[in-house]
């Protein structure tokens, strides 16, 4: 009987509130007699959840035999209370280090509940006040506005607060200003956090892109690209500014400089990545030369403006796009008339089954300035080219149905687009680096245009001309970086660039252009072997300068200076002649961490290693995966616009470094999730009609 009644007791010993108004328990809980007096209802029997946490023991006091409890986690022993009382059974469990220590909390920090035999709970409230911190709460409300992009105002919400009432008690309410005081407080310690990080690194590769409030109002996003130094790829917003007009170059220039100036790292910018527009030409150029002058340019400045891949992507792909522009506009009309009725959408359905169609792909409608959804609009519309033919025939009102040849122009446009779609969706990718995938991405998009080049149908050759035209404009100028980064990867090394240069070009100008990629690396590897060893001259000066009585400085600058230009050969157990020389890594394509590579060799390869982490760290487009395929500009919401400059930088700055911090995918656009509600509709099918199929 006894044990059941523990095992009863042991059941309840859980924290579960009860949906009910919390009860107020005395600190003492008496257990009441089974008997009563006569006359009088028997009572129920209330336990306090600290029971079963003890057992009654005998044991000596004063000389006498008295009643004692014993922890059964620590087996300490103190007289039981003649009243039952439990005041110091739970005073015994708030400093009980085995029992706290399996509870996960400190001491001090424990709060009991009181269940009767009826099965009501209510909280006791012990120590509640030691267990809640306001000014925590504070913060991770200020971190829930930041990431999640709320109004500040959220905080004054009646069903927010009730439910933080309902979650905790002792929560106090919190204004909108006070909230916003403790964001700029969260945003100042993550500033600081990646002042740290930046002091750290080497090199920094930045990349700009403007966007445009409800108000027309200019900004300039300026991200910094690296490699820490735990070989961890780093991307942060590190500007977020309002641009005067007109955005000439001097204004972009001047922008980007007031910001690199502000956080102290305009020694360390390696390269800037730049949307393909003449005052961003200019911009790089006024940069480019300012740091020249400072000598503080990484590279002597030959790869200081790389242009962004997936905007050259993009101006390729309007070029094809343009070829089949009425087919698209037919399709696009279709897919809205469809849309509009459910009858329609109906008939549709029925006429796809009955032509044995498989009806469970959807039906797309696409955002006219992002050509991957027009893309997948036109894959869909020709996967259902049937179906729209059919309900033509039964619908004198639907006029958009394209014709046969616009049908097969359309077919070979959407084939020749796939390679572009793998390829931007690749280069913009922010939490790997991209530079190394460069050449042999680049490669397969070039051997699809240059197929479609010399083909003899005249409609792909009229296609693809401005493509090629329009490709080859820009491949010379970010070949050769892109080039060394692809060596850098111990899958691709030299063969890559030997093996693609081999089908792009002629002989007599693949040789010149391998010649100018190797000559380019054995340059930079001097410059890099130049700065390990006076890194390590001036390392070895400062632990001997404690030790030396008399140390000769002139001597030791003449040194330096002298090891500063005196170029390295390149022998034949150098670093770079060893990897080259080393077989390829055959690491499967998907699971292959090219960092990870060179940071498990850096002790092997010490030179190397450092030229790899600073181009690993240069990105080769300016935008997020989800707006790479954009035509149009980036677009501030409404909320955002609403406010001041400085808070508008706050808040995109920190929500982008929160992220970053906790893991959650990149800075997003304001306006994607919006355009991807109305992206898709599926096909309805009336019921029964899918065994017809």
């Amino acid at each position: 009987m006894s044990s059941q009644k523990e095992s009863n007791r042991m059941e309840t010993s859980h924290v579960d509130l009860s949906d009910g108004e919390s009860i107020e328990l005395d600190d003492d809980l008496i257990d009441k007699d089974d008997g009563a007096s006569v006359g009088q209802k028997r009572k129920r029997k209330n336990y306090s959840d600290v029971h079963p946490h003890f057992i009654v023991i005998d044991g000596l006091y004063r000389g006498k035999m008295v009643k004692k409890n014993q922890c059964i986690h620590c087996k300490s022993t103190f007289v039981k209370s003649s009243s039952s009382t439990t005041s110091s059974m739970k005073r015994h469990l708030r400093e009980c280090a085995i029992f706290l220590k399996s509870q996960g909390k400190k001491k001090g920090f424990i709060s009991f509940e009181s269940i009767g035999s009826d099965g009501n709970k209510g909280l006791s409230g012990i120590d509640l006040n030691e267990n809640y911190d306001q000014m925590k709460c504070r913060q991770i409300i200020a971190k829930l506005i930041i990431m999640h992009e709320l109004p500040f105002s959220f905080v004054e919400y009646h069903w927010f607060n009730q439910l933080m009432k309902y979650a905790n008690p002792l929560f106090q309410r919190v204004s909108r200003s006070t909230i916003t005081r403790d964001c700029v407080k969260v945003v100042d310690g993550e500033k600081e956090r990646i002042k740290k990080m930046l002091k750290r690194v080497n090199m920094i590769s930045l990349t700009s892109d403007c966007w445009t409030s409800n108000q027309t109002i200019g900004y300039m996003c300026l991200t910094a690209h690296f490699v820490d130094i735990d070989w961890k790829l780093n991307k942060c917003i590190i500007g977020f500014n309002e641009l005067a007009p007109p955005h000439s170059g001097e204004v972009i220039s001047d922008g980007i400089l007031e910001c690199l100036i502000k956080w102290g790292i305009q020694d360390k910018i390696g390269t800037i990545t730049l949307d393909n527009a003449s005052n961003n030409d200019r911009a790089a150029i006024i940069l480019m030369n300012n740091f020249r002058v400072k000598r503080k340019l990484h590279f002597d400045g030959h790869f200081f403006h790389v242009r962004c891949c997936a905007h050259i992507l993009n101006l390729v792909v309007q070029d094809g796009l343009v070829t089949i522009e009425v087919c698209i506009s037919k399709v696009r009309e279709g897919m809205k008339y469809f849309k509009k009725s459910y009858g329609r959408l109906l008939k549709f359905g029925e006429i796809a089954v009955s032509l044995g169609i498989n009806t469970r792909r959807s039906l797309c409608t696409d955002i006219k300035t992002r050509w991957n959804s027009t893309h997948r609009m036109l894959q869909s519309a020709i996967h259902y080219k049937e179906a729209f033919e059919g309900y033509a025939v039964r619908d004198s009102n639907f006029v958009w149905c394209p014709t046969k040849d616009e049908w097969t122009r359309a077919e070979k446009v959407s084939k020749l687009l796939v390679v572009f779609l793998k390829a931007t969706n690749l280069f913009s990718g922010s939490t790997y680096p991209t530079s190394n995938l460069f050449l042999t991405e680049i490669y397969k998009v070039k051997k699809e245009i240059s197929l479609a080049f010399i083909s003899n149908d005249p409609f792909l050759k009229g296609m693809s001309k401005p493509m090629y035209e329009k490709f080859d404009k820009y491949w010379g100028e970010i070949g050769v970086l892109m080039s060394i980064a692809s060596i850098l990867d111990p899958r691709y090394k030299m063969l890559s660039v030997e093996w693609t240069f081999g089908r792009l070009y002629q002989e007599d100008e693949r040789r010149s252009r391998v010649e100018e990629v190797n000559n380019t690396l054995k340059t930079l590897f001097e410059k890099y072997h130049n700065a390990f060893m006076a890194s390590k001259v001036a390392t070895s000066r400062s632990r001997n300068s404690t030790s030396s009585n008399e140390p000769n400085q002139d001597l030791d600058d003449d040194f330096h200076v002298f090891l500063k230009k005196r170029p390295v050969q390149i022998e034949q157990n150098s670093e770079l002649v060893v990897y080259l020389g080393e077989p390829n890594d055959e690491c499967g394509e998907s699971k292959f961490d090219v960092l990870k590579w060179w940071s498990q060799h850096s002790s092997k390869f010490p030179v190397l290693s450092r030229l790899a982490k600073d181009i690993f760290g240069i990105p080769i487009t300016t935008v997020a995966s989800e707006s790479a395929f954009s035509a149009g500009g980036r677009i501030l919401d409404d909320y955002r616009s609403s406010l001041s400059k400085d808070m508008v930088e706050l808040l995109v700055c920190g929500s982008d470094w929160l992220k970053a911090a906790s893991k959650v995918s990149f800075f997003t656009l304001c306006q994607s999730a919006k355009e991807e509600e109305n992206l898709e509709f599926d096909v309805l099918i009336p019921d029964g009609c899918e065994a017809n199929i």
